[in-house]
């Protein structure tokens, strides 16, 4: 029998196992002038150093790893970030930027790293190192809007929870550094070593590709938009923008890979969710990962969750990938605290449930926690505190709610992004043998 405590603990050891400076410290190895990374591998010339560039928020553990396997081929490394530095080199510049809005340090972030591709030339070598959170952290909007228009349109995305691969395709579409454009600054040779924010990993959505290519177009930016009814909401300039895309081909996103780019995953959600399945089996648990992904509206996932809950008796079982939410209200929270709350508010209370929701990244919306647990003994908490829950959910404001239980995930930045993990775990005191039956 598993308690709230020890799945709390276990979630943590989770985190731990995906930072990325292990993953990538597991796969990326260099030896006698050659970079390999799993089965492939690039030779650099005794006499050529290697310049490392980078954005999102895995980068500065990304770059720590590097520069521990190969700091004496490093050249220069220019890095862009979400969080406070403290990995300082000599080569190294890092610019502290802004999300999930971008803001000018993006348009810094965005010109230090053009400059620094445009500066190398066809022989020389770079291995980028992209993670979650670069859409916004790097950023430089076309000529033709204002950084305010650009973050505008953004706020509307979000608030209207558009699906992230919809709203990556309309950033694409009016940056200048989105959906392979910033690949078009350099002829040198490179590798992109990318964590996964997406379900599916699909590269041409992961911080919306800035060094890969882009199949979306204009059209469905402006499809994507009217589905969501947000076009007419949009400032004009981004509207007649868009429009004016659809008419010509030469604004278009770049159409196909780059031959002098090379892009390798290291890290995914799948890869989250085997991780955690491996520390559950250590406590004999029998856990099962959900084919499933997390991907809709947070209440379509509650009533979903519960459904799946009244008809298994006993096991436990894990979920990935990542909600939306769409806030009406003037609280504190996130996806993953909203998803445990409004699964509180209709818990099986003939059921024994530990539920738990976390973001990877370790931060969930606006707030310092990064998701919440609960147990059938939150029930009895909340009647003693004598709290509505309802009225937490009406005003969005799981964060405080949970507050008052002391129920909080809270492991702080964990300098990645890897989505979001939903384990469940059902306890019965029947002996069924298999515990996933």
């Amino acid at each position: 029998m598993l308690t709230k405590k020890e799945l709390e603990n276990s979630f943590l050891s989770i985190l731990e196992e995906i930072h990325p400076k292990k993953l990538l410290k597991k796969q990326c190895k260099f030896k006698n002038d050659i970079f390999y990374i799993n089965s492939d591998s690039f030779e650099i010339p005794k006499n050529k150093k290697v310049h490392i560039l980078g954005s999102g928020k895995a980068v500065i553990s990304m770059a720590e790893a590097l520069y521990e396997i190969m700091e004496e081929k490093i050249q220069k490394a220019v890095l862009v970030g979400a969080y406070e530095n403290n990995f300082e080199k000599k080569n190294l510049t890092y610019i502290k930027s802004t999300h999930p809005l971008p803001s000018q340090k993006s348009i810094e972030g965005a010109k230090a790293l053009i400059k620094e591709l445009e500066s190398l030339s066809e022989d020389d070598f770079f291995i980028y190192l992209l993670s979650g959170g670069n859409s916004a952290l790097v950023e430089l909007p076309i000529d033709e809007i204002s950084l305010e228009e650009f973050q505008e349109t953004t706020k509307l995305m979000l608030q209207n929870s558009m699906p992230i691969e919809s709203i990556n395709c309309v950033r694409k579409h009016l940056s200048a550094v989105k959906g392979g454009r910033l690949a078009t600054f350099t002829k040198a040779k490179g590798v992109v070593l990318t964590l996964s924010d997406v379900l599916g990993n699909n590269l041409e959505a992961i911080g919306s590709a800035p060094l890969y290519f882009d199949s979306t177009t204009f059209q469905n930016a402006l499809d994507d938009l009217k589905k969501f009814d947000i076009l007419e909401s949009l400032p004009s300039s981004v509207r007649s923008y868009l429009e004016s895309g659809v008419q010509s081909k030469d604004l278009e996103t770049p159409k196909k890979e780059f031959s002098n780019i090379k892009h390798h995953l290291i890290g995914s959600n799948d890869i989250l969710l085997n991780e955690a399945k491996n520390i559950l089996e250590k406590k004999n648990l029998n856990p099962l990962i959900v084919d499933e992904k997390i991907e809709d509206d947070v209440q379509v996932v509650c009533e979903n969750l519960l459904q799946f809950c009244k008809e298994k008796e006993e096991g436990c079982f894990i979920y990935g990938g990542e909600a939306t939410v769409n806030v009406n209200g003037k609280g504190k929270g996130g996806r993953n605290q909203h998803l445990v709350l409004s699964f509180l508010n209709s818990y099986p209370e003939d059921k024994d449930i530990i539920f738990l929701s976390g973001a990877s990244d370790g931060i969930d919306g606006n707030s310092d926690a990064c998701g919440a647990i609960i147990d059938k003994d939150t029930i009895k908490k909340v009647k003693e505190l004598d709290l509505d829950i309802k009225s937490y959910v009406k005003n969005f404001d799981s964060n405080g709610f949970f507050e008052k239980l002391n129920q909080l995930l809270k492991p702080g930045p964990t300098h990645n992004n890897m989505l979001d993990i939903v384990i469940i775990y059902i306890n019965s005191n029947k002996n069924k043998g298999d515990k996933n039956v």
